[in-house]
């Protein structure tokens, strides 16, 4: 068993009448975009079960849904319309990547935003030979938890507290950051420990971020509030409101009267379903004052 771990760069239209004003007059097809993020590039680094890297692959891939190149993308990773010109497509890519992968090979990304992409892209090009993404590790996943953080580590992040030696001017390149993943997995590499981080059903992983909170309600009855001492149910103090990109609520156990905040992150599995991530932490009295402030200021 080996890992392929995969990289991708996209091209989208966000802020792009910062360098075109009159953007959407021209192209008024890009409104409403069937596909916001078209993948332009893929890079990949193929590690035997000993963490030797023994091939890599890279193509870039000529955009059909979104054929104006944003100069934003162009300033983050380099690519240029002439890189763009010799790529091949979609299709073409898929088939190449699949060629690259093994039967017994776990698909690996810093985080699962790349896995979901592909299969939107699939969607859009009509590509159904996506049956070799089965097993799926998300290495952001694992190192985060490895190096003990509560918040998602960002693999510039990882690389500087591993201090692997960074060329900052090749980060945004697909196959870069193919490579920069691996070296970073291969530091933390536990066999034993990774098995538990490894997705066997990648079609039913929460993956997609919901769009529209604001507009979201949550099915409470859905939901576990518990103290996580005693395993009581508590006392809700302030119900659960979203704060940027989750749903945070405060409460109190009345057995223990263990201070408890829940957190509440919404995604969807790639085959559609809604996953709830319900997480209940014990607060101390300054965290707790914190939070009962957040919540007084957003009201």
């Amino acid at each position: 068993m080996g890992y392929v771990i995969i990289d991708l760069e996209f091209n989208n239209l966000k802020n792009i009448t910062k360098y075109y004003p009159n953007f959407y007059s021209l192209y008024e097809e890009f409104k409403e975009p069937k596909l916001e993020n078209e993948i332009i590039e893929v890079g990949a680094v193929k590690l035997d079960k000993m963490m030797n890297c023994i091939s890599q692959f890279k193509t870039y891939v000529k955009p059909s849904a979104l054929n104006v190149l944003n100069p934003k993308i162009t300033e983050i990773t380099g690519i240029t319309d002439d890189n763009l010109s010799v790529g091949i497509t979609f299709n073409e890519a898929m088939d190449k990547l699949k060629e690259f992968v093994d039967d017994d090979s776990i698909i690996c990304s810093w985080a699962k935003d790349d896995i979901a992409e592909i299969f939107r892209n699939a969607f859009y090009h009509n590509y159904n030979n996506v049956s070799w993404l089965k097993e799926y590790l998300d290495i952001q996943e694992y190192v985060t938890k490895i190096l003990g953080h509560k918040k998602a580590l960002s693999l510039k992040n990882a690389l500087e507290e591993l201090k692997i030696k960074v060329d900052e001017s090749k980060l945004h390149d697909a196959l870069n950051d193919a490579v920069y993943t691996s070296e970073v997995f291969k530091r933390l590499f536990n066999n034993r420990i990774v098995k538990g981080y490894i997705v066997k059903d990648v079609y039913n992983m929460p993956a997609i971020m919901i769009k529209d909170l604001q507009n979201y309600k949550i099915d409470i009855s859905k939901l576990d509030y518990k103290c996580p001492k005693c395993k009581t149910n508590i006392n809700v103090e302030r119900p659960l409101k979203l704060f940027n990109w989750r749903f945070m609520g405060i409460g109190k156990c009345p057995k223990c009267n263990t201070k408890v905040l829940q957190e509440v992150i919404v995604k969807k599995t790639i085959s559609g379903d809604e996953i709830y991530n319900n997480v209940n932490s014990v607060l101390n009295d300054i965290e707790y004052t914190d939070y009962y402030y957040k919540f007084e200021k957003a009201n």
